[in-house]
């Protein structure tokens, strides 16, 4: 399988060596005007010019830019696979989704937007135990994302609206959301404040959101760029049992999923609840790559990574944010 991938930062870099450890990947083109063409990046990866890299046929593509560089470069390289991943989110705006989407379908190229933390283990985990039935109806979600950023955030094209979008809603708050589709279904937005509190910026990054699930759950997020420790966090109050997810490795902690039991008085001699906790590392990434390199050579496969349309779900309570939501910056 021959796959490009264009960008070759942070994200790009680490899809490059997680496409390298696939056995099913025989080539992997890189394009990044960073990058001296004719560079070995792995043994199976080498960059090229932009030139090269637009005029050849590819079995997949991968693009992690900047999300600006990304609603440009998209419609470029849809004719040059029929599948393309591209990293969260998928356009700035629901109107930009919606016009990359329709720039998809006329070469029917399949779209998979980069949410990575669907794979993380402990999520994995959970939704398994969701998808059971035996947790009986959702009744309430409360989740946090929030880290630091690092020095020099201010000046970082993440924190640049033209750029990014927006902020901390769309940039990690978007993962979040997709979340709430990936294992309840959907989620509306009802209510929230957005501020800036900290960092020099033009826009948010505080937010405190309001979110109705189906079925009437209520979902209470919190997002932060001004967290010194990095806290990922959602705990899933059900009929039955009540789910606590913590950490997604690194400075977030280890994945760990705790499950409370029912009234556990009840049940003297049963536990009260039941830990797993499947360390600090964090393959979600690796994970998600594979899964789309399976997508690609089997278009059955059966996968959890996102869909244009699942990111479509998700960019709209990021609108809905910014254009209903009161806000102090």
């Amino acid at each position: 399988m021959k796959i490009l991938v264009v960008g070759y930062g942070l994200i790009g870099s680490q899809r490059v060596h997680a496409l390298a450890r696939n056995p099913t990947v025989c080539q992997i083109v890189v394009f990044d005007p960073k990058l001296s063409e004719g560079a070995s990046l792995t043994q199976k990866a080498t960059s090229v010019g932009e030139k090269a890299a637009m005029s050849s046929a590819y079995d997949a593509a991968i693009v992690a830019t900047p999300h600006d560089t990304a609603v440009e470069l998209l419609p470029r390289v849809f004719p040059l696979a029929p599948a393309v991943l591209v990293e969260k989110p998928l356009g700035r705006t629901v109107a930009e989704a919606e016009r990359l989407i329709a720039a998809s379908q006329k070469p029917r190229v399949r779209v998979f937007v980069g949410l990575n933390y669907r794979f993380l283990k402990n999520i994995e985990h959970a939704r398994r135990l969701l998808k059971s039935g035996d947790l009986g109806k959702v009744l309430g979600v409360d989740a946090v994302l929030s880290h630091g950023a690092q020095a020099g955030y201010e000046k970082s094209w993440k924190t640049d609206a033209e750029r990014c979008g927006g902020g901390v809603c769309i940039d990690p708050g978007i993962h979040l959301f997709d979340l709430l589709f990936s294992l309840f279904g959907g989620a509306e937005l009802a209510a929230g404040y957005l501020s800036r509190q900290f960092w020099p910026i033009g826009v948010e990054d505080h937010a405190s959101l309001i979110l109705t699930l189906p079925g009437g759950a209520i979902a209470n997020l919190n997002l932060s760029l001004s967290s010194w420790q990095s806290r990922f966090e959602m705990t899933i109050e059900t009929e039955n049992a009540q789910l606590f997810v913590r950490g997604r490795g690194k400075f977030y902690g280890s994945q760990r999923l705790t499950v409370a039991a029912k009234w556990p008085w009840l049940r003297p001699g049963e536990p009260r609840e039941s830990q797993f906790d499947y360390g600090m590392e964090d393959v979600s990434l690796q994970q998600e790559t594979d899964e789309f390199v399976a997508a690609v050579k089997n278009p059955n496969a059966n996968t959890e990574i996102a869909t244009s349309d699942d990111a479509l779900h998700a960019m709209r309570i990021v609108d809905d944010c910014y254009a209903k939501l009161p806000k102090s910056y």
